[in-house]
């Protein structure tokens, strides 16, 4: 049977998940309810999160947001692209992420800070700060002082020999300084890419919201700027190496007419034609040895010029490459040319645009040293191609004279100073061309310094914003109530995973499979008694052949009288006297066939209130008008004989020690009907254990139960201490109280677990100390005992208070 949330014996503790509703499925309800436990811990620290986001909003200064957007513009006109040469710029995500870089980089936050003298603006140099994170400042201060101590290096011993550096001068300290400022604007500026486009978001944030407009367009127009410079130079050190090369031809061209002149003049030659030779062969031979002439001429100029590129070693090349070279048609040659010449422009790029320090400069010398000596080990095998080019030019030269001396028998150094003539006037025309070409790729980059153009241009500037952008408040409150909701849930859930307490009637049946007795709720001593009279009726449930209690007064001595207050009697009608009254049947039910009732009544840990819950037991058992004996079982504490205030006299050691008959020790609780038999043990008594399993505590107990409808033994706490154990075997019924909220369900598991006499003893557990308010909190939708309100008038009577 079920009565207010109470489970008899006789009740099923089956663990069959399908007769509890699922065991493998969240419950709301059970959610729900440990929600509405902790909505306190909720709820502070919802409190707390907002108060600390008022006093976050309160504090810190206002923040101006500002964003300025550049774009790298591929889209150039053409007439312009034709004319400077410019490159498209590289639209890959590293070509856009080296030009993030750049942007960030220390030179464009020098070019902002001396734009805008920010190593002279005290706004910028002092910013307001929050309370907060002056308080975190001050807190990793003084954290790391000690640290700093500890790390802290011993001074250096100056040597009085060694004159002391000089102290840095004016010029040098704004030279710190700004590099100072720019390094903490580089940490405060952002640039972001715009989706998957080439334009990029530069923003920044700041309490002065021009200072925060200024920072943007600045670092627009500075990128812009950098661009422009960085084309600039590197089209001025091309110009620089031209210009070098073209002197160079220049002079040898000129050189080479004046030696052509100077030939002609000396040989009488008034012309190219002017030649004693007449006949067809030997204008043929003359004409075949021109040819081979000039060709030993160009191979000459080749190994010349290559001689002077190899001599100079790979580290010449990378200063630039020869144009000359070009020309040779060598397909190899020239794929290797072009890949220096790249390398070369690649390198200056990385060190214009990210400075000496960038970690890929080291990456790009090698690439453009590895090119060099490739380019290089090239010019040597093209220099002996061209030296043996030359050796058979010669050579073809020699056969050719030779073939001439057998056929010319006349003018044989007119002939020859012909041929001379002739080699000198190519060698002039092949410089004179070869300068040529390189003074028009020199008009063609010389005209790029004159043509400011940048592939990269700026989509949007900075207003001054007018409209705070942080903190906001409604944003912050909202953030600062989530987090104190996670936080808030996050603590809750901790302490419902450590409450490992019995609180509820499922805990008892679920947890330690025991049948549930009922809550006995707390209370006080100085509630107002609501006395109800005791139901007439027989002494108990049986027949006694002892007399009645009227007629065993008149024989034997009158007894002496306790004083005591038992508050189930005092509150006849409340839920503490329903609770007992519950007890009292089930140990009726669970004990039909004997009727000879020995209750034990203990704990497994001291203080949860045994002893008040054995004498209000033994009180509702007498004031039904059965006869009731109490009997203090707990020698080592006797709480209940010094709850009722007996100090001296006879109790259970002097009836086990045979020094007195259990009747002459006996005392009647007044007004209650309960006799009592206390426990008053000396100091000098330690085998209480031996004692109360002696064969005498075992007469003694088979005596009085032929005496009394009921035997009420508190019992020493289940534990370490076996004095309750010993007992046992004479005990009926064991009724184990545990503290609401106190007690572990862990420790009554174990101890009952341990000791299957104990748990087959045990009638039931009862909750003692409930707080019935917090009770509603823990208690499901499936427990009467989240349903005690309704039966209020059943409990208390109609109208009356709870006691």
């Amino acid at each position: 049977m079920r009565q207010f949330g109470i489970r008899i014996a006789e009740s099923s503790n089956s663990m069959d998940p399908a007769a509890h509703g699922g065991l493998d499925t969240i419950d709301l309800s059970r959610v729900l309810a440990a929600i509405r436990r902790q909505r306190w811990t909720i709820g502070l620290s919802v409190l707390f999160w907002i108060g600390f986001g008022v006093f976050y909003v309160v504090t810190t200064p206002k923040q101006y947001f500002a964003s300025s957007t550049v774009m790298l513009d591929s889209n150039i006109g053409r007439a312009a692209a034709d004319i400077t040469q410019l490159d498209d710029v590289n639209m890959s995500d590293s070509g856009i992420a080296s030009a993030q870089l750049v942007i960030t980089s220390d030179g464009i936050a020098r070019a902002v800070v001396d734009d805008l003298r920010l190593d002279q603006n005290p706004s910028f140099l002092n910013p307001p700060s929050s309370a907060i994170a002056n308080i975190i400042g001050s807190v990793r201060a003084l954290l790391r002082k000690p640290i700093d101590m500890l790390r802290a290096a011993p001074e250096p011993v100056i040597d009085p020999n060694v004159e002391p550096p000089p102290p840095p001068t004016p010029e040098e300290i704004a030279m710190m300084r700004k590099a100072m400022v720019a390094r903490a604007l580089q940490g405060q500026i952002g640039v972001e890419r715009i989706g998957r486009s080439a334009a990029f978001g530069i923003w920044y944030s700041s309490h002065d919201p021009v200072i925060a407009a200024s920072v943007v367009n600045a670092y627009a127009e500075a990128y812009v700027a950098d661009v422009l410079n960085a084309n600039y130079e590197a089209t001025e050190r091309m110009t620089q190496w031209l210009q070098g090369r073209l002197q160079e031809l220049e002079a040898s061209a000129r050189a080479a007419a004046v030696a052509a002149d100077r030939f002609r003049s000396e040989n009488g030659l008034v012309s190219s034609r002017g030649s004693l030779m007449s006949e067809e062969a030997v204008a043929n031979l003359n004409a075949d040895l021109t040819v081979a002439i000039a060709e030993a001429a160009r191979a000459e100029a080749r190994v010349k010029s290559y001689e002077a590129i190899v001599e100079r070693g790979p580290d010449a090349l990378r200063d630039g490459v020869p144009m000359g070279v070009a020309s040779t048609g060598d397909a190899d040659f020239v794929d290797l040319q072009r890949k220096l010449s790249d390398a070369i422009v690649n390198l200056e790029r990385i060190r214009e645009n990210f400075g000496p320090d960038h970690p890929q400069l080291r990456a790009f010398e090698a690439r453009v040293e590895d090119s060099a000596a490739r380019l290089h080990a090239a010019m040597t095998r093209l220099l002996e191609e061209a030296r043996g080019e030359q050796i058979l030019a010669e050579a073809r030269i020699e056969a050719l004279r030779g073939t001439l001396q057998n056929a010319v028998n006349e003018n044989a150094e007119a002939g020859s100073a012909q041929i001379e003539l002739n080699a000198l006037e190519s060698r002039a025309s092949t410089l004179a061309a070869l300068h040529q070409t390189f003074l028009t790729r020199f008009q063609e980059i010389d005209q790029q310094k004159t043509f400011p153009i940048s592939n990269v241009r700026v989509l949007s500037l900075a207003d001054i914003p007018r409209v705070a952008a942080g903190p906001s408040t409604t944003r912050t409150l909202l953030m600062m109530i989530v987090l104190g909701l996670m936080t808030g849930a996050v603590i809750g859930a901790l302490r419902e995973w450590r409450d490992r307490f019995i609180r509820t009637a499922e805990d008892v049946q679920l947890d330690l499979r025991q049948a549930f007795l009922g809550y006995l709720p707390l209370f006080s001593t100085t509630d107002r008694p609501v006395r109800a009279k005791p139901l007439p009726g027989p002494r108990g449930l049986r027949e006694s052949t002892d007399p009645p209690m009227s007629e065993r007064a008149t024989t034997t001595p009158r007894r002496a009288v306790v004083k005591g207050s038992i508050y189930a009697l005092d509150h006849m009608r409340s839920l503490y006297a329903e609770t007992l009254r519950n007890i009292r049947l089930s140990a009726e039910i669970t004990a039909a066939d004997d009727s000879r009732r020995v209750i034990g009544v203990t704990s497994v840990r001291p203080g949860e209130g045994k002893s008040s819950v054995s004498l209000n037991l033994a009180g509702m058992i007498a004031a039904s008008g059965a006869s009731v004996l109490l009997i203090d079982g707990d020698p080592r504490r006797p709480g209940l004989s010094r709850g009722l205030g007996l100090k001296t006299g006879p109790g259970l050691i002097e009836v086990l020690l045979g020094k007195t008959d259990w009747r002459d020790a006996l005392r009647d609780i007044s007004d209650t009907g309960v006799e009592l038999l206390p426990c008053i043990a000396p100091d000098t008594i330690s085998h209480t254990s031996e004692l109360l399993g002696t064969r005498v505590m075992r007469s003694f107990l088979d005596d009085v139960r032929m005496h009394y409808d009921f035997v009420i033994v508190d019992l020493a706490p289940i534990g370490p201490v076996v004095d309750a154990r010993t007992m046992l075997r004479q005990l009926t019924h064991v009724v184990m109280v545990a503290e609401w909220g106190k007690t572990p369900k862990a420790m009554l598991r174990s101890v009952l677990a341990n000791d299957p006499a104990l748990a087959q003893k045990t009638m039931g557990v009862v909750l003692n100390k409930v707080n019935m308010t917090k009770l509603r909190d823990w208690a499901s939708d499936e427990s009467a005992g989240a349903y005690l309100d309704e039966y209020s008038e059943y409990i208390y009577g109609s109208g009356r208070a709870k006691s």
